[in-house]
Order: structure tokens, then sequence, then C-alpha cells
């Protein structure tokens, strides 16, 4: 409740449950030029995940701190690097240097309407759990500009997140979890970003009915970015949710054949079996995209190619789930293998801009948004066709 500054303190805490800088009851610190270490295990996983208890430097609620210049470090479970937590609780970084080694030590944490804005920050995390950028329950927001990400743990994306993150000239490394995950209604804003993922897929869009995100349409928007997966699933997994990414002169590095699957989950009990597929908007502008897209019979695919955006792949091949394809006259798609589409929308109403490559394509003719098409049968360039399914 009042107002502090520190410089060039040294601070630790060796408490189980106790933060080495905590601020509370709408008080306001100013700490710089700071070395600062947490050891002492948490109590409770949970309330160290929503509520910052056991975190190295703490907000809550209506209070506020700025650090800079500031080296913060933690071996203990449950020791979040910097967490706010609660309406009107802010944390100002800039400067900062964050190491954990235990699990559930995440780098910035932000909680029930919690703000974070950082600049110039580097966050090494080594346990489970601990995502080096990350919101949990009560949709928090973080906003960081220059960075390196760089975490090692099962379960440890760059960014995971059940509220609203952006990240801008921001570089990542995530080796034992995806480079991005994204649960419930909330959002990831990227721009001239390099994340870099291992995990079961390249970005993960889900829903896990845990409570700790608030259901409804998630948004992916990267501008400007790199995203990379080693991972030998799709670079893009849907499931359980609803969602919209967003690419814009984007590069995509996987080494799956695969770039989207929407799917049910039967394995992680997200969702009921038989209504839990996923449901993207999945919009490409000015992108080069290559890998198929697949989905069950539950899922569905709005994909949509806009700004002289290039498409390499199969959609569909299995004739399983509800795909869409838009197309504006000035991109492309090159088919790479038999494709099942319920509609098809082409500027280019002659369909220049598909390449067959002597694959068919089938497309619904009961569907209204295929009148245009007449039912007809059309030969499309490289020796393939576009036909209604039978």
């Amino acid at each position: 409740g009042t107002d502090e500054s520190s410089d060039g303190e040294t601070i630790s805490s060796e408490n189980a449950d106790e933060n080495a800088v905590l601020v509370k009851n709408s008080g306001r610190l100013i700490l710089q030029n700071a070395i600062i270490h947490k050891s002492g295990d948490t109590s409770s996983a949970n309330d160290s995940n929503f509520y910052g208890l056991n975190s190295i430097i703490a907000a809550t609620s209506g209070s506020s701190i700025t650090v800079s210049d500031t080296v913060i470090s933690a071996d203990s479970e449950g020791s979040n690097g910097i967490f706010a937590t609660g309406e009107g609780s802010e944390i100002t970084v800039s400067n900062v240097a964050i190491k954990t080694t235990a699990n559930s030590a995440r780098g910035l944490d932000a909680t029930y309407g919690g703000t974070i804005i950082a600049e110039n920050i580097d966050i090494k995390t080594e346990g489970e759990h601990c995502a080096a950028l990350a919101t949990d329950r009560g949709e928090g927001t973080i906003t960081v500009t220059e960075g390196t990400l760089n975490t090692a743990g099962n379960g440890s994306p760059c960014i995971y997140l059940t509220g609203a993150i952006t990240a801008e000239k921001v570089t990542g490394t995530a080796t034992g979890a995806q480079a991005a995950v994204i649960e419930g209604k909330n959002s990831i804003t990227l721009k001239e970003s390099d994340l870099a993922g291992s995990g079961k897929n390249g970005v993960m869009l889900y829903q896990s009915t845990s409570g700790d995100a608030a259901e409804g349409k998630s948004v992916l928007n990267v501008t400007d970015s790199v995203l990379t997966s080693d991972s030998t699933g799709p670079m893009f997994y849907v499931t359980n949710t609803t969602t919209e990414v967003n690419l814009t002169n984007s590069t995509l590095s996987f080494q799956s054949e695969i770039l989207i699957n929407a799917a049910g989950n039967e394995t992680n009990h997200w969702g009921t079996p038989g209504s839990n597929g996923g449901m993207l908007t999945f919009m490409a502008s000015n992108q080069n995209l290559q890998g198929n897209i697949t989905c069950d019979e539950i899922s569905s695919i709005d994909l949509m190619l806009n700004e002289r955006s290039t498409y390499l792949g199969a959609i569909n091949t299995e004739h399983t789930g509800d795909v869409t394809v838009s197309l504006d006259e000035d991109s492309i798609w090159d088919v790479a293998g038999d494709s099942y589409i319920s509609s098809l929308t082409d500027e280019d109403e002659k369909l220049n801009n598909i390449n067959s490559n002597g694959f068919t394509i089938y497309y619904d003719s009961s569907n209204s948004q295929n009148d245009w098409l007449d039912g007809k049968t059309i030969t499309l360039q490289g020796g393939g066709e576009l036909t209604p399914v039978e």
C-alpha cells in the first residue's frame, strides 16, 4: 500500500510459499539493478500457477512494479519469474534476465486480469510446464518487445496462453514442446519474431475443458515471422475448439507432410467424443504454403488464399471432413493429390490459378456456394479435373 524503490540490492528467499518480492494493497515499487534468487518449493502447484504463490516477483490486484536492469533466478518448484495477478496489477519489465530450473516455474506469467509489459528480456526455463511467456486463469495480458525465450522441459512451449500475448522481435526455442499453444478463447499476435518448437506438433490450438480458459474462438496472428517445428506431427493442430489463424508474409519450416490437421482427440479427454472436433478458419496473405490439409468427420477448415499466396498440397484426401477453399485472382493452388472440398470460391472464374498436376478435385454440387460451377466437370491446367463428387 506504499510507494517504494530499490536500487542495487541483492534479495533472496529460501522459504516455501514466499515471494522474494511482493507488492500488494495497491502498492507501487521501482526495482532496478537487482540480483534476486528464490529457493524453497511451493506447497500448491495450482496456487503458484493461478495466484503467483512462491513466484520470484509478484504484484497483486491494483499494485504495480517497474523492474529494470535486473537478474532473477530460481531453483524451486512453482517459482514463476515475474507474476501479475488480479485486475489492475501491472508489471513493467526492461533489460531483465530470468532463469528457472524446477517445474511449474515460468518466465513471465499473468492471471485474472493482470498485465505485464516487457522489453529486452532473456528468459531460460529448464523444468516441466515452464512456458517462457504464459497467461493462466482469468485471461491475463502480456506484451513483449525484443527478447529471447528458451525452454527445455516437457510441456514448456515458448508461449502458452489462456489470455492474450503479443510478441514483437522475439526469438524463441522450445526443445520439449510446441513453439506456441493457445487454449480456449484467447489470442497470440507475433510480429517479426522467430519461434521454434519440438513438440508433437508445431502449434496447438485447443480447449482442454479444465476450466483454465473460457470457451470461444481463439486467434493466432503471425506477421513477418518464422515458425519452425521438427515434429513428425502437423504444423498446426486444432482440436475441441473454434479458432482463426492469420498468416501474413511469414515462413513455415517443418518436417511433417501435414500443414494442418483438424480433428477430435480421444486420448486426452478434451471435450465429448463425437463432438470435440476442430473448427478452423485459416487465412493466408502473401504466403507460400506447403503440405497436406487433413480434417476428420467432426471438424471443418476454411482455407483462404489472398494477396499472391501459393499453396502446394492435397486437401482432405480421405473425404472425411468439411473443407472450403477460397482464392483471390492472384493466389495459386498447386494440387498435390486428389482432393475433396465442400465448396470452391475463386475470383478467377476460369480457374487458371489452379494447377492440377493431373489430380482431381471433387466438390459438393449440392452446396449452394458451388452454384456458379453449375454441377459441371471442368478440365484444369495440368490435365486434372474439377468434378462433382458422386
